[in-house]
């Protein structure tokens, strides 16, 4: 730790002594104060071994919150909910299925019964004509015509979701960087979006109103003068229309100037001021 010199002012008693210099703080220290700088140096580091076993056993009490068991339990709760709510629209689904398919079968089956048994007496008493074959074709016509009718039916699912999906919202704090006295802002910016004249190319933007950034760092720009919201990536050279684009109009896909947009993360969807249309609108991505 240290290297002898000549005699010099020891730091602590001021007297000119052999002394040793401390390679951390380069203070010379005579040899008696020398073991009492060392041992405030053991005393500091006991502090800072305490103050780090303290925060060893708050993050131990952390991990073992209830809060997060709480919210896991949420989640297992949406879990079930979710399961049970579509094996129960599933089972509603085939019992209305097969009940459908019983009663619309079984009225055929009737008719056929009704038809065999016509044509077996007519057959037994040798008494039919021309005009009862023609009304037997064409009953067999029409049950072939309901029989294909049968195999049109087809399963429609609903543009509203039968769950909500839930996502896990973490707020970071992002605590700024400490500037000093002398620091100083960069003179030139960088352009991250549009930049190649005003247009409606996927590289370009008109008038761009505002902006709204995402935990992923992906931009949503009310693209005003374009009548749309653009989605626009970290480092990509392009965005992609997500919103709007159809022209200026008040149709449920159009937008009229609009100037902010916001990302609505837990029912994934985008809320925008659609300033034209003096309305704000929800928007699903």
């Amino acid at each position: 730790m240290a290297t002898v010199a000549s005699k010099a002012q020891c730091g602590t008693c001021g007297k000119e002594k052999s002394t040793s210099r401390c390679d951390g703080c380069s203070q010379p220290f005579c040899y008696n104060h020398l073991v009492d700088h060392r041992q405030e140096l053991n005393k500091q580091l006991d502090e800072v071994e305490v103050s780090r076993d303290l925060f060893r056993q708050t993050l131990t009490d952390q991990s073992a919150k209830s809060e997060t068991q709480a919210l896991v339990k949420q989640i297992d709760e949406w879990e079930q909910d979710s399961i049970d709510k579509i094996r129960q629209t599933a089972s509603e689904a085939r019992q209305s299925l097969l009940k459908h398919t019983t009663k619309y079968l079984t009225e055929i089956e009737i008719k056929l019964n009704i038809l065999t048994k016509q044509l077996r007496e007519s057959r037994a008493e040798n008494d039919f004509v021309e005009a009862d074959l023609q009304q037997w074709k064409t009953q067999l016509t029409q049950m072939n015509h309901e029989l294909d009718k049968f195999s049109t039916i087809m399963i429609q699912q609903y543009l509203t979701p039968l769950i909500n999906t839930i996502r896990v919202n973490v707020s970071v704090s992002s605590d700024l960087p400490h500037l000093g006295i002398d620091a100083k802002w960069r003179r030139h910016g960088i352009t991250v979006a549009g930049g190649n004249g005003q247009g409606s190319r996927n590289n370009q933007l008109s008038n761009p109103y505002s902006c709204y950034i995402d935990e992923d760092e992906t931009m949503y720009i009310a693209d005003y003068s374009n009548h749309s919201i653009v989605e626009w990536k970290r480092g990509a050279t392009n965005g992609q229309i997500v919103a709007g684009g159809n022209g200026s109009g008040n149709q449920n896909n159009q937008l009229n100037g609009p100037i902010s947009v916001i990302v609505d993360e837990v029912n994934d969807c985008l809320i925008i001021s659609d300033c034209g249309n003096q309305r704000v609108i929800r928007w699903p991505r």
